[in-house]
């Protein structure tokens, strides 16, 4: 049998190892091989024990300190003037498969220099806390693509403490992506804008912002109003609002609003697909408007035709299967309208896939709109009319290609996670949560 990691290097099975043998780097047994397991240079495992709980099994290490000097938090200067200790015991990673416990003495010392005292501050555990920070990165992980009351049962932990684990957690990754991200002056050049709804039927939206380039969330917004969006774009520096070049959202008029007003050197740009989307809508439209009048006058060839073919309309033609072909047949040759509509769709979408430059797109598309106005359908006058709106907006797509296709991805990202917890009660975990699995990620660039 063979195993299979995600890098894609085969894992042989334990009876093919012995011919594996020769390249390992094998070591003895030490008394310091105890050590090595739990990996934590400052402490020395001198002894251990293994405790029995019905099924569970947990392994205790019994720790010293490897140094006597610790380092006062005042003057930065070591001290060792040790003179008083505090038994302790912590969670660590398992080893062995079992949950495994440090002992060991948090110590105290009287500085030598500014004689004030001080407890030492270790580097693998946080002031106060009850897990190590190899433990807590360990659950904060876990909690990114499993649902919290799974990484409680898997862990022997309250709900509460591995909330308490993700915000602190979450909380020091964001500070730091935060640093980098100042002291490498990677301010945002394009903003993606969308929404996503929190509970269906409750109209709950959260407002999502992205930096297009970097493929990343950078704020999650508890309303999607364009008041909100004004806050946000407001508490931005002025080098920051000046760094944004392009902002790209669906067809919605209060963010457009928004960023005309407080992004005024920006250029705003309609995303494609919902462009397309308009389009498409106004073609099931005709679709429905159409089967209904069939159904009327009990016309059965055309109702036969055009019931439950919406998705063979609005589907690009070249992503037609032969048996989907077929029935777009048949539903052209139903109507000559519906034809004049759907070559219509598919020139425009032509236009928006092969146009690389604004001036030839403008051209194409007053050709276009002009066809799309003589047919006379008042369903086209619709789109056409709300493509004239956004005309400037959805023009500036040809000259970067900007879209809101990350977004998108984003947005279904942000659906699992929503349907993984079974909803958020809380909006700031929400938030916390998103940021944490969608945002920056240290060292990005």
């Amino acid at each position: 049998m063979v195993m299979k990691l995600n890098r894609g290097r085969p894992v042989k099975d334990a009876a093919s190892a012995v011919h594996r043998v020769e390249n390992l780097d094998i070591q003895k047994v030490t008394p310091d091989s105890l050590t090595e397991l739990l990996g934590i240079p400052t402490m020395r495992v001198t002894h251990f024990a293994i405790e029995s709980q019905g099924e569970e099994q947990s392994l205790h290490m019994f720790c010293g300190h490897v140094h006597n000097v610790a380092v006062c938090p005042g003057c930065s200067q070591p001290s060792q003037e040790g003179y008083d200790h505090q038994e302790r015991c912590v969670r660590h990673l398992d080893i062995w498969g079992m949950r495994t416990l440090i002992h060991f003495s948090q110590r105290r010392f009287e500085c030598e220099v500014c004689g004030k005292p001080f407890s030492e501050r270790l580097s693998w555990i946080a002031p106060k806390r009850r897990q190590t920070e190899a433990f807590e990165e360990h659950v904060y992980q876990r909690v990114l693509v499993t649902p919290r009351k799974h990484v409680a049962l898997g862990e022997g932990l309250s709900e509460s403490t591995v909330l308490d684990i993700f915000k602190k957690r979450a909380k020091g990754h964001q500070e730091e992506r935060e640093s980098g991200y100042a002291l490498g002056k990677q301010f945002v050049r394009v903003l993606g804008v969308d929404e996503i709804s929190l509970r269906k039927g409750h109209k709950q939206y959260a407002l999502v912002l992205s930096d297009i380039q970097r493929r990343c969330v950078i704020a999650v917004l508890p309303e999607r109003t364009k008041e909100a969006f004004e806050q946000w774009i407001s508490a931005l520096s002025v080098q920051e609002r000046n760094a944004i070049k392009w902002v790209s959202m669906d067809m919605w008029k209060p963010y457009r609003q928004a960023v005309r007003k407080k992004l005024p050197k920006a250029r705003i740009v309609a995303d494609r697909f919902h462009v397309m989307k308009q389009l498409n809508h106004q073609i099931d439209c005709l679709r429905r408007s159409m089967q209904r009048t069939a159904n009327n006058e009990g016309d059965e060839p055309l109702m036969a035709a055009l019931k439950g073919n919406r998705w063979i309309l609005v589907k690009n033609r070249d992503e037609l299967n032969a048996e989907e072909e077929s029935r777009l047949q048949l539903i052209l040759a139903a109507s000559s309208e519906l034809l004049k509509l759907y070559l219509l769709k598919e020139e425009f979408r032509l236009i928006c896939d092969k146009i690389r430059d604004r001036t030839r797109a403008v051209l194409f598309l007053r050709g276009w709109y002009l066809k799309a106005l003589a047919t006379g359908n008042p369903y086209l006058k619709k789109f056409v009319a709300t493509l004239r709106s956004w005309w400037d907006e959805f023009l500036n797509y040809f000259e970067e290609r900007i879209t809101q296709g990350f977004v998108e991805g984003v947005n279904r990202a942000i659906r699992g996670i929503i349907n993984r917890a079974f909803g958020f009660r809380v909006f700031d975990h929400f938030r916390m949560q998103v940021l944490a699995e969608c945002g920056t990620k240290e060292g990005s660039g």
